[in-house]
């Protein structure tokens, strides 16, 4: 009984260590913090006004037109998610082995199809996002000349984020276009941010990372399901694939390129680092002509060249490993978290952009009517998307 207590306790120290600062935080300092539905805790500050004030200023004609650019991808984006949310339930729904395409994304929760998110990597990723998004807000309030009141830090349940407050009443005064591009300053900053990671991790970290490793196989860390291929032949999780059918294998890439070449029902050798297995293969949950081996989390192995196994070439390597892992979450997470706060919900920028525009387009009374019923619509399928895998498995 105490092992397993022990065990979760170490594997998940710094998550619950950074929880307890929080907790004791908000003990502290919670005559100044306001509490919203029992479970969103608003911290506010003064802590970066001069510098939105200073930059829009300096920048302004340049920062209002970024704010007029993010309006049109701001519509585009909440559009995208909203459809994306809609058939990801639908497939839910008609196709049994579907798997969710949404999922919380915390440190320690195995994401699927992306593994586990390491807590310094979400860490500094949610700072550096929670930082972008917010004070692009504020830095295109004030460039239309909107007081911004506060910044601040918010918890809402287990999620960490940041925010900022302009001066709600004068921007509801505001043109539409100009409400716009502050509520879609945020999400379009995300966007940009990601694709800054993704091209810092494709053109410069992963080639120099590359450069200096030899590739040696594929590994996995968990089964499809334990009926399937590799489980029953007895193949662990972690085992180094080195091969198929006589033919070695360096990459995850070159091994599938000979599988698919294969019909379920065939035979097939597989070779690893200890001996090879006889497996026969399985149609695919999702198209059952092809073949399937039953294995997720796939991810390429490598060994350090030799001429870089010095200590100080081998501390280069795994800090451009750190950087690679670091930047693949945060482009991950930025493009998320920049999507997620288009939909059309209350408390996201998405929602406030959708109000803007019904009310433009019905009229105050009718729009707001018409936009709970939006709102109530797509956090029932948010909620489905999460949790419907899970209520299926219950009854």
């Amino acid at each position: 009984m105490i092992e397993p207590v022990v065990s979760f306790l170490l594997k998940y120290k710094f998550i619950l260590l950074f929880y307890l600062i929080i907790i004791i935080l908000l003990l502290v300092k919670r005559k100044n913090i306001v509490v919203q539905a029992k479970i969103i805790f608003m911290y506010r500050m003064k802590w970066g006004l001069r510098w939105m004030d200073k930059y829009s200023q300096k920048f302004r004609e340049w920062v209002i037109l970024f704010g007029y650019v993010g309006v049109g991808a701001g519509f585009v984006g909440l559009v995208l998610i909203s459809y994306t949310l809609i058939k990801n339930l639908y497939t839910l729904i008609t196709v049994p082995e579907a798997t969710t395409g949404v999922s919380l994304v915390l440190p320690g929760i195995n994401v699927p199809g992306l593994g586990v998110l390491p807590f310094w990597h979400w860490l500094l990723a949610i700072f550096v996002i929670a930082i972008v998004h917010e004070f692009s807000h504020g830095i295109v309030a004030r460039a239309h000349m909107f007081p911004v009141k506060n910044t601040g830090l918010v918890l809402f349940g287990p999620i960490i984020g940041a925010f900022v407050e302009p001066d709600e009443k004068r921007l509801r005064k505001g043109k539409d276009i100009t409400q716009y591009s502050v509520l879609a300053a945020g999400a379009f900053s995300n966007i940009i941010l990601a694709l800054v990671a993704v091209l810092l991790l494709n053109f410069v970290f992963m080639p120099l990372q590359q450069n200096m490793v030899e590739p040696t196989g594929f590994t996995f860390d968990q089964y499809y399901d334990e009926t399937y291929p590799f489980a029953q032949a007895g193949i662990q999780p972690g085992t180094l694939i080195t091969g198929i059918d006589g033919t070695k294998t360096s990459q995850f890439q070159q091994f599938s390129e000979k599988l698919v070449c294969t019909q379920p029902g065939e035979t097939i050798s597989v070779m690893t680092s200890e001996k090879n297995y006889e497996i026969a293969l399985t149609a695919s949950p999702d198209n059952p002509q092809k073949s399937f081996l039953g294995i997720q989390q796939i991810r390429n192995e490598f060994e350090i060249k030799e001429k870089y196994k010095s200590e100080g070439w081998t501390a280069v390597y795994y800090s451009l490993d750190w950087l690679t892992g670091f930047l693949r979450w945060l482009f991950l997470l930025s493009l998320g978290i920049g999507l997620f706060n288009l939909l059309p919900l209350p408390i996201v920028d998405g929602g406030r952009m959708a109000q803007v525009f019904l009310h433009k387009l019905k009229g105050a009374e009718k729009g707001e009517k018409y936009y709970h019923k939006i709102s109530l619509f797509f956090l029932l399928v948010l909620l489905l998307n999460l949790f419907y895998p899970w209520l299926v498995k219950l009854f």
